[in-house]
């Protein structure tokens, strides 16, 4: 696949009608420098200027690292009113497009896309008005020839990002296998619709309230989710506990929980364990959301803060499942 930068103002996410239209002319090719990260959502802020497509009203800034590979970022607006405004952009600010009948594509003068770059960095400050998505491919898919003709070539992985509260959080990767791969995973609305569906699935993933059971007729096992209400039937009708949410891990939708107190429901065993060298910041379960019904549950045992060791390292989900993954299901909402 064959990327020429000269092509005029082709953009990912714009009416794609061939691999030679993926790229823009205005990707730079920026040398790695020693206050380049190596983390890639680091870098997604090194991408210093911002175009709009005349196209599909699409706002979009994009460079090439060398050694760490092509970034990409599409600003899209939320509200009604914003979207009214760049779809009338040009005439809103008195830009020209121009039209270049060899590529058969719209593109502005090199005046009008410094005028767009002003007025589009201004606009983007305010953050909260826009939906911000980035895509990465990795420098390992990339031949870089010179300073004005690089290549990407089949198949590649383009990995898909959101900026959520100054934070870049990963959603998807796709794999591209061929042109016609590419047109459609590089679709605004395909774009689109995928991150209305993670955001729709995240917001149920999260949503853990109930009772979690492996068996939900005859589990005795049960984990206990009233929003920051946690409980554990460690051993039943021995150890009861209840737990603290510890981190969240939202590229997989996980929560990693420790004890929050010495517990009082015990029995004879519960009696003999080492209950204040228990109480630290250390993880004792860890549950990962499958669906809005089921979840991995991950249990590590009590850290003894003391001795360094896990203790108590089985509880009742590994006696009532024959498998190693304990699967929970959902039983009350």
């Amino acid at each position: 696949m064959k990327i020429k930068l000269i092509i005029l103002n082709l953009i990912l996410l714009i009416n794609i009608t061939s691999c030679n239209g993926q790229d823009k002319k205005h990707t730079s090719v920026i040398e790695k420098t020693k206050s380049t990260k190596i983390s890639i959502t680091d870098n997604f802020d090194k991408v210093d200027k911002v175009y709009f497509a005349p196209n599909d009203k699409s706002i979009y800034s994009t460079s090439l690292i060398k050694n760490l590979g092509k970034y990409t970022i599409y600003y899209i607006p939320k509200s009604s009113k914003d979207n009214d405004y760049y779809q009338n952009f040009e005439k809103n600010n008195n830009i020209k497009p121009l039209y270049d009948e060899l590529n058969s594509s719209t593109y502005y003068s090199q005046d009008d896309n410094r005028k767009i770059d002003k007025i589009l960095k201004e606009k983007i400050k305010n953050e909260a008005d826009f939906q911000i998505i980035g895509t990465f491919i990795d420098k390992k898919y990339i031949n870089i020839e010179n300073e004005n003709d690089y290549s990407i070539n089949f198949p590649f992985v383009q990995k898909y990002y959101k900026k959520e509260n100054k934070k870049w959080i990963f959603l998807f990767d796709k794999n591209i296998t061929n042109d016609d791969d590419e047109i459609k995973y590089n679709n605004r609305s395909f774009i689109n619709s995928q991150i209305l569906d993670k955001d729709k699935k995240t917001e149920n993933q999260y949503s853990i309230n109930g009772q979690w059971l492996v068996d939900c007729e005859k589990g005795v096992g049960s984990l206990l989710v009233n929003n920051n209400d946690v409980s554990l039937t460690v051993l039943y009708n021995q150890i009861y506990i209840d737990m603290v949410e510890l981190k969240r891990y939202d590229d997989e939708n996980g929560i990693a929980y420790k004890l929050k107190e010495i517990p009082e429901d015990i029995g004879n065993i519960g009696r003999n364990l080492n209950w204040k060298e228990y109480l630290n910041n250390e993880p004792i379960a860890y549950v990962k959301m499958i669906d809005n019904k089921t979840m991995h549950f991950y249990w590590y045992g009590f850290y003894n803060s003391k001795t360094k060791k896990r203790e108590f390292k089985e509880i009742n989900f590994n006696q009532e499942t024959a498998n190693k993954d304990i699967i929970l299901k959902r039983c009350t909402q």
